[in-house]
């Protein structure tokens, strides 16, 4: 499958029904595969971080997850089908996996208790996706050998993980082949709106693609956000002028 590029990184052209269908694929599959969720701030940190861009460009799926990178992919001439962004295709995932008759998952990140209370909601709302195991987030190196090994323990179909970014890729980049997960996902946020402890922006923001101005509002992220997204779209502009 072809790769739009924005700045350093490749992101797929994909749909939102064809990432799912090719999560299910390595679900199926025999190989451990990594999926990654670049939005407009990661791709910018990428820009500047040469490891990042590596573990990116070396996923199996890299989505485009947030408007900024698909405005980012029209303004370059490369445009990818639409916006799928890690929440959406992490549920979407489970969804499938509950058609075609279930799965056994693993939840690593969030603050104590939430990977808990997001595995009670996705086993009531998901019949037959098994949530093998779940972890916070806050471990310690000296704890992530025994945390690797309840993960390989467990045959994991799919392991959703949400230490924030870089973290979640560096982890999973580091550690995937001793995981022995089927697909890995680096997922952000995720776990914390599955569990019901963060909301989504409205459905008429979601659908004019203002989430992303909703999350720097409601959390007061101006300082973290704005100033990377800004930056983000100044050097792609940069990049079409110059005939990219």
């Amino acid at each position: 499958m072809s790769r739009t590029q924005i700045l350093t990184i490749g992101v797929d052209k994909v749909t939102m029904a064809e990432a799912v269908a090719r999560c299910v694929a390595f679900v199926r599959g025999d190989q451990p595969r990594l999926v990654v969720t670049p939005n407009a701030e990661i791709a910018y940190a990428a820009a500047h971080n040469p490891e990042l861009t590596a573990i990116i460009n070396g996923a199996d799926l890299v989505i485009p997850d947030g408007i900024g990178v698909v405005l980012a992919s029209k303004l370059l001439g490369e445009p990818v089908p639409e916006k799928v962004t890690g929440v959406d295709l992490s549920t979407n995932l489970l969804a499938e996996l509950s058609r075609q008759g279930g799965g056994r998952i693993f939840l690593l990140g969030a603050e104590p208790g939430v990977a808990a209370e997001a595995a009670r909601r996705i086993t009531e709302r998901f019949p037959g996706v098994t949530v093998v195991g779940h972890q916070h987030g806050f471990f310690t190196p000296a704890e992530e050998p025994a945390i690797i090994a309840r993960i390989r323990a467990a045959a994991v179909d799919a392991l959703f993980v949400g230490l924030g970014s870089p973290r979640q890729e560096r982890w999973l980049s580091q550690h995937l082949p001793e995981l022995g997960a089927r697909v890995s996902l680096g997922v952000g946020g995720t776990i914390n709106v599955w569990a019901g402890v963060a909301s989504r922006g409205p459905d008429w923001m979601i659908r004019a693609n203002l989430e992303w101005l909703y999350r720097v509002v409601k959390f007061g992220r101006y300082g973290r956000s704005l100033p990377p997204l800004a930056k983000f779209m100044l050097a792609v502009t940069a990049l079409r002028l110059r005939g990219r």
